[in-house]
């Protein structure tokens, strides 16, 4: 037999996941499914925003500001750095901590506040309409 619950949020992005918590924390039995996997395979709950949109792309262009404070801002305060470089890989190795980090943060919400987390995709079927 089937687990029920009485509420199913599909996709755990950032309006998502918050969602099936808030459910679950007013006592419904809730469930969250989404389908993102991260560079290891693993489920990486977050939604576009999380895994390849607005956090990868803050985590970048944070290291590229330093790296532009170093060359352009610094030598005002009597700071000079010579020979400076981008390490483009380890930037990219940063973003990605810096993703597993957040999507481990959302499983971890899940867990606390008792929503089951399903790796997959769902989808809504005519038959089970509510009217």
């Amino acid at each position: 037999m089937a687990e029920k619950f009485d509420v199913i949020v599909i996709g755990a992005g950032p309006g998502g996941y918050v969602a099936a918590i808030r459910a679950a924390q007013l006592g419904l039995k809730t469930a969250c499914i989404d389908h993102f996997s991260g560079k290891d395979g693993k489920a990486a709950p977050g939604g576009t925003c999380l895994n390849v949109g607005c956090i990868p792309s803050k985590a970048l262009l944070d290291s590229s500001k330093h790296f532009h404070h170093l060359q352009h801002d610094y030598p005002a305060h009597g700071i000079t750095v010579e020979g400076v470089a981008i390490d483009v890989p380890r930037m990219l190795e940063r973003k990605d901590a810096v993703v597993k980090k957040l999507t481990g943060g959302v499983t971890q919400l899940f867990k606390g506040n008792k929503v089951a987390f399903y790796h997959g995709t769902g989808r809504l079927g005519v038959a089970r309409a509510v009217t």
